[in-house]
């Protein structure tokens, strides 16, 4: 099995740190999001508080991955959850698609693909992926 990340969402943790911020700040959150963008250190301060009981704050995006699975390994993936998006490109190569609450609850099964789903995020979210390392 091979997965690559071909495309998140932008500014990803930026965009959750601001999700964050809008429950408990008077401020809009376009504003929470464009003073968070020239902060970056803040907004890896914000997301290192994530708790897992607040999952819904990491639903706010989208990771979309290149996929190189047989038609079994697929089926599990989608069998341990329900929230993954599966395309078949051509024989064994899937377009994939899911959010950070669900590479984050994969982390439980503790699985060649889960560890590949973590390492993955590594670059584009790595508050989240350090908090992924820690918690499962």
């Amino acid at each position: 099995m091979k997965l690559r990340l071909l495309a998140s969402t932008p500014a990803i943790e930026t965009l959750i740190a601001t999700a964050m911020l809008t429950t408990t700040s008077g401020a809009s959150p376009i504003s929470l999001f464009q003073g968070l963008s020239i902060k970056q250190a803040k907004v890896a301060e914000i997301v290192g508080r994530l708790e897992v009981q607040h999952g819904s704050i990491l639903e706010h995006n989208r990771l979309d991955w290149l996929l190189e699975a047989g038609e079994s390994e697929v089926l599990k993936i989608l069998l341990a959850n329900k929230f993954f998006t599966l395309t078949r490109l051509v024989s064994n190569e899937w377009l994939m698609s899911a959010n950070l609450r669900t590479v984050l609850e994969c982390q439980t099964e503790k699985n060649d693909f889960s560890k590949l789903l973590l390492e993955s995020i590594k670059n584009v979210a790595p508050s989240v992926y350090a908090f992924g390392k820690h918690t499962y």
